[in-house]
């Protein structure tokens, strides 16, 4: 008998999740073709989150970890008063990354919550990326595969809650369910494993949006098993179709859910429209693409040195995977560092063949974790004690000063609203989006308009960098609030926030409400 993809020629063996089922062929947990004797199950779990925790137990409790999830957290903490994404605070990216972060500020607000909640996800992709690991390799290369993982998360911005930390463990899982059920489908049996999986992958794709390409992956590769086995054409065809109504029932129900409600147009807007808006720079890109590239080259080097022990078949796979998540990257090519965060679940497995001999996989993964994390402030356990210091100190400044008014964040931590208890003036609450010439109009909102009708509102306190974050920025909105605050505010603290990236400094411009314009006019071009 043949050796397939991911079966062996041992008869009467088959395995599902760990747990022996009787008939069929093998599906080979080890590359002698066998269950292994001890279960890839609670130590190697222990030991991965052990692992998870000190990576990134320097993060914990820090308030400005990056400016991506810490708005996360804020849409999150804002749902919980009503606020509806897209309506009430815009973005691009899909409304199951704000719901994940709802649920989560709704056990804990504080950045902790997120924080162990990404640190809980992290360590079970890296398990999940050892049982897929462990269907041709042994116990050592899945373990160190899912080492690898949770050690190349921290150059890519991986050490918090960055939407791939979570939505990789969907796409991992999917993976693993497909794989588990393979010699079945084979056979022609599908398996509802195999509808479990369509549902991870539709539910990655509420997370961000690019998970798409490796969900088609998923089901192309799904798809052409069914259609290659005993089963009956016409019902393998309904098959597909049910896993492809599957994999988009969980953004079909977003879509609905907006429409119903009376805002189709500006969810339609954000998730389609916009998203072909904002042009990139090719210049920027192709330098942070060559970052990306050189972060990337010891584990990809691992990955390639690989191949040559992996059969044809499942070479074929983790390739067409590898290339899947690639294009997923490639879609949106403006190339920032924790894109490449998706790339690293399928080059963890296919990494776990060479890490699996007995001497030099050991080696190569500390000489990799030494490349990945010698710039890193993976021990710099005192960062997020002066980020917590200096966002106390931003906190008591605008309480100090609050009359009342709003409070406007123009080029500053968009945290500091809910820190406040301050409500958002303008659906733009993520900085960028106000002061960087490539997020102009890119929403369903006029960015200028959304400018001058804030400051028509007379915020009483404006935070604004020294001079503008954002590059390029937007002249029109920045000198617009400038102009602004320098003739109605004083200046009342400069306080460094640093984040995990950058040493940031941060003005409070306060008491603006009590200013009047000289000839007590309202603000010139004060309305949209």
């Amino acid at each position: 008998m043949s050796r397939s993809l991911f079966s062996e020629s041992r008869k009467g063996y088959r395995t599902t999740l760990n747990r022996p089922v009787s008939g069929g062929q093998a599906l080979s947990f080890s590359s002698a073709g066998r269950p292994p004797s001890i279960p890839f199950g609670v130590w190697p779990f222990a030991v991965l989150l052990l692992v998870a925790l000190v990576l990134r137990a320097s993060t914990f409790g820090d308030p400005n970890v990056s400016g991506d999830e810490t708005f996360y957290q804020t849409v999150g903490i804002a749902m919980h008063h009503g606020a509806v994404p897209y309506v009430d605070v815009w973005d691009r990216k899909p409304w199951g990354l704000f719901f994940l972060y709802y649920l989560i500020t709704g056990i804990c607000a504080g950045p902790i919550g997120y924080q162990l909640a990404a640190t809980a996800f992290a360590a079970a992709t890296a398990w999940i990326i050892g049982r897929i690991a462990l269907i041709w390799t042994n116990r050592q290369g899945a373990l160190l595969a899912g080492m690898a993982y949770l050690i190349f998360l921290i150059p890519f911005q991986g050490y918090g809650g960055q939407s791939p930390v979570f939505y990789n463990l969907f796409v991992a899982l999917a993976f693993l369910l497909v794989l588990l059920a393979a010699p079945d489908l084979q056979r022609g049996w599908v398996h509802w494993h195999l509808h479990a999986a369509m549902l991870l992958a539709g539910l990655a794709i509420t997370i961000k949006t690019t998970a798409a390409f490796e969900g088609a992956f998923l089901g192309l590769w799904c798809a052409s098993q069914v259609l290659r086995s005993p089963l009956p054409k016409d019902r393998a065809c309904r098959v597909i179709v049910s896993w492809a109504l599957i994999g988009a029932a969980p953004t079909f129900a977003i879509a609905v859910g907006y429409a119903i409600a009376g805002y189709w147009e500006i969810y339609w807007h954000a998730m389609v429209v916009s998203n072909f808006a904002k042009a990139p720079e090719w210049t920027s890109s192709a330098i942070r693409f060559t970052i990306m590239f050189a972060r990337l080259a010891p584990l990809l080097i691992i990955a390639v040195l690989a191949l040559p022990d992996l059969p044809a078949e499942r070479r074929r796979f983790v390739l067409l995977w590898l290339l899947a998540a690639f294009a997923g990257v490639a879609s949106v090519p403006h190339f920032f560092t924790h894109y490449a965060l998706s790339l690293l679940v399928p080059l963890s497995v296919t990494a776990a063949a060479f890490l699996d001999r007995r001497w030099i996989g050991p080696l190569a993964l500390v000489a990799g974790a030494w490349f990945a994390l010698c710039d890193s402030k993976v021990l710099d356990f005192q960062h997020a004690h002066r980020s917590g210091a200096a966002f106390d100190q931003l906190t008591r400044t605008i309480r100090a000063h609050d009359d009342g008014g709003p409070l406007f964040v123009f080029d500053g931590p968009h945290q500091l609203y809910t820190m406040t208890g301050k409500t958002f003036p303008t659906p733009l609450v993520f900085t960028a989006h106000l002061g960087h010439l490539m997020e102009k109009d890119v929403s369903h909102l006029s960015t200028l308009g959304e400018v001058r009708r804030v400051l028509a509102m007379r915020p009483s306190i404006i935070v604004a960098a020294p001079a503008p974050r954002q590059g390029p920025p937007n002249l029109e909105t920045d000198n617009l609030v400038r102009a602004y605050f320098h003739a109605h505010c004083r200046l009342v603290a400069r306080v460094s926030t640093p984040d995990w990236l950058n040493e940031n400094i941060t003005d409070v411009w306060a008491d603006c409400r009590k200013a009047r314009l000289r000839d007590g006019s309202p603000l010139r071009g004060g309305k949209a």
